[in-house]
């Protein structure tokens, strides 16, 4: 029998995101420590030793191997820059957790829990598909809505949804998604992402942006500050975009709150990995621009040197 009184949720990663699924686990858990909570991380590529590494960071962490063809049919033509195809996966989950679990919460590698979750239990799902949040701060505009030409108005990020697995396998969510996939992924802009707000048009709920909120919708003031103000203190933080708080370079209040919580997982003496190999030039700028607000202005100069020889290349 489904125990409907547990917090499901799942996670899907590669090798080379473990570190950071079990940094998200811990930041649920130091956040949720009277509250009964499932773990489900799926996996591929993933050696036996790396898996009882992961599982050393919560008892309550499931691990599931997925097949590699549920992976690797996705070619390299829908490879998203900053992400790996590990993103796919979670098509698949609510298909493998059948029988298991009723419903949970899908969280993406890049998202940290800064809040009690137990609220989940209030959202109602039974007619609807999934719960998801806005992927834009305003949301009377939403250019993507009318991008993909959505009934419903409205277009989610897909980084965290609360999943109804029953009503997904009814609508045939994850053949469908692919099936568009394959004809023209390569003409959508977030693949993916864009795929399910095609598929699950009108049969998604949604819900507040505290529980998906992006980095990016705070301004350099509100990135610094954020965490100490309990009314912009969100309850899960989606770190979207290449420059993530894993990264060496990305200095400020969202890496110190990683590394706090990486702390209590296998890899806390794993040293912050450099972002220098996957820069680009926007990046370049935006570190010359955040390091000159702080008044670093050699180092804001270093990187603006960088930005301007790029150009030129």
């Amino acid at each position: 029998m489904v125990n409907n009184s547990v917090i499901n949720l799942a996670w899907c990663t590669d090798a080379n995101y473990l570190e950071y699924v079990a940094t998200s686990v811990v930041s649920v858990l130091l956040n949720n420590p009277k509250l009964n909570l499932a773990f489900y991380v799926f996996v591929y590529d993933v050696s036996d030793a790396d898996i009882a590494k992961l599982k050393m960071t919560s008892e309550n962490i499931h691990v599931l191997k997925i097949d590699k063809v549920d992976v690797e049919k996705y070619d390299d033509n829908l490879a998203i820059s900053h992400l790996n195809r590990s993103t796919y996966m979670r098509l698949a989950v609510p298909r493998l957790l059948a029988g298991k679990v009723e419903k949970f919460i899908y969280l993406d590698a890049d998202t940290l829990c800064f809040d009690d979750i137990s609220a989940i239990h209030d959202i109602d799902i039974s007619e609807v598909i999934c719960a998801a949040s806005h992927d834009s701060i305003d949301i009377q505009n939403d250019k993507h809505s009318r991008r993909l030409g959505l009934k419903q108005g409205h277009y989610f990020n897909a980084g965290f949804l609360y999943i109804n697995i029953a009503n997904w396998l009814s609508h045939d969510v994850e053949n469908k998604s692919n099936d568009i996939l394959f004809a023209r992924g390569k003409t959508l802009p977030y693949y993916d992402q864009d795929v399910l707000n095609i598929v699950m048009d009108e049969q998604v709920k949604f819900i507040d942006n505290r529980w998906n909120y992006l980095f990016t919708w705070f301004n350099d003031e509100q990135k610094e500050s954020f965490f100490y103000q309990a009314n912009t203190t969100p309850r899960i933080m989606h770190f979207t975009g290449g420059r993530k708080p894993w990264y060496l370079e990305h200095t400020g209040l969202a890496q110190q709150l990683y590394v706090f919580y990486k702390h209590f997982t296998p890899w806390r003496n794993a040293p912050l990995r450099s972002y220098a190999p996957r820069m680009r030039p926007t990046d370049y700028r935006v570190y010359a621009r955040q390091n000159a607000k702080k008044g670093q202005y050699l180092t804001s100069l270093k990187w603006y040197l960088k930005y301007l020889t790029s150009k030129l290349k």
